[in-house]
């Protein structure tokens, strides 16, 4: 009876294990319906996102899109200097119209924050690995949010932030 109490025990245990192994490496894959888990975007309305002309972002490729190398186009065609962060990023995702903000697995200011700058008349390959950030994503339409710093006067610290995004679908 002891034998089958203590094999009772080490199966119930060996579950809770497994239970929470998967719970804890969930990541958006599993998602069905956006609105039952995130929150819709704070950049909802498209007056906060791609309000420079001069300085765009475009998805560098769609064939063979690979989530752990996401590759995008910066092209700046102003006379300015804009700072952004390659690791600090957001994904959002579009369901019936309406964009939610994807929750992240990892956070990308913990590991040493870069500061790059894209040049007056410069282009530059932004290479972003999604999956580290937020698991695998299921197919569906995606938008990439980046955020560009222009300084009016780096000793005081004036600066103004754009939100820059590049849609894209993963099949």
């Amino acid at each position: 009876m002891k034998k089958l109490i203590y094999l009772f025990i080490a199966l119930l245990l060996s579950i809770c294990i497994v239970g929470c192994d998967q719970t804890e490496d969930s990541d958006n894959q599993s998602v069905k319906d956006y609105s039952e888990e995130y929150e819709v975007s704070p950049y909802g309305n498209e007056e906060e996102l791609d309000n420079l002309t001069d300085l765009k972002i475009s998805l560098r490729t769609e064939n063979g899109l690979d989530l752990k190398q996401l590759s995008f186009l910066i092209e700046n065609t102003s006379n300015n200097e804009y700072r952004y962060s390659p690791n600090y990023f957001e994904i959002e995702a579009e369901q019936s119209g309406i964009w939610y903000s994807l929750k992240q697995l990892d956070d990308p200011t913990k590991d040493k924050e870069t500061d790059c700058m894209i040049k007056p008349n410069e282009q530059l390959i932004l290479e972003t690995d999604v999956k580290s950030f937020y698991g695998e994503l299921p197919a569906g339409h995606y938008r990439l949010i980046q955020q560009f710093a222009f300084f009016e006067n780096e000793r005081d610290w004036d600066y103004d932030t754009y939100n820059l995004s590049c849609e894209f679908t993963i099949r």
